[in-house]
């Protein structure tokens, strides 16, 4: 279905519960160096985003600095609430068989942007995107960034 052609992973380790938008894009642009590819391939970025006021504003405005605001993001969290050491694995297997399938799901109940979030294309409803790339990202408790390069892989059985 896809294959990882890229991943960074940052560790900034300031705060425990306070995340540090500048080694969050530092993990996305190592993921792109990683794949060799701009920003601009990516068509899909699924957000860490829990819903936490300072994890939430930190990680739209790296998303943004990285993507621009034209990038399609949303979260999985609302579909499946923060499963901790799962939702990783969770949520690259969700964002693969969205891209597979071309359908990339909203973040459900995102009625209102928080003003200091910074610009996206937030996803509302279920939008088809055609991409051959789609980044996961999981940002962990501690300052830990980790994130993922998907690239589509057709297989034929």
């Amino acid at each position: 279905y896809a294959e990882v052609v890229g991943f960074g992973s940052t560790c900034d380790g300031t705060h425990i519960t306070r995340p540090q938008s500048a080694t969050m894009k530092a993990a996305m642009s190592l993921a792109l160096r990683a794949a060799k590819l701009e920003a601009k391939s990516i068509g899909y970025v699924n957000a860490h985003a829990t819903a936490t006021k300072h994890g939430d504003i930190a990680e739209s405005i790296a998303t943004n600095e990285l993507f621009g605001e034209d990038i399609a993001i949303s979260s999985l969290k609302s579909y499946l609430g923060h499963t901790l050491g799962a939702c990783g694995g969770l949520e690259a297997i969700a964002t693969i068989m969205m891209m597979r399938e071309e359908l990339f799901f909203p973040t459900i109940n995102l009625n209102v942007t928080d003003p200091e979030c910074a610009k996206l294309n937030y996803l509302k409803e279920p939008t088809p995107i055609k991409t051959d790339f789609t980044m996961s990202n999981n940002f962990a408790f501690g300052g830990v960034n980790t994130s993922l390069i998907f690239k589509r892989v057709d297989n034929k059985f």
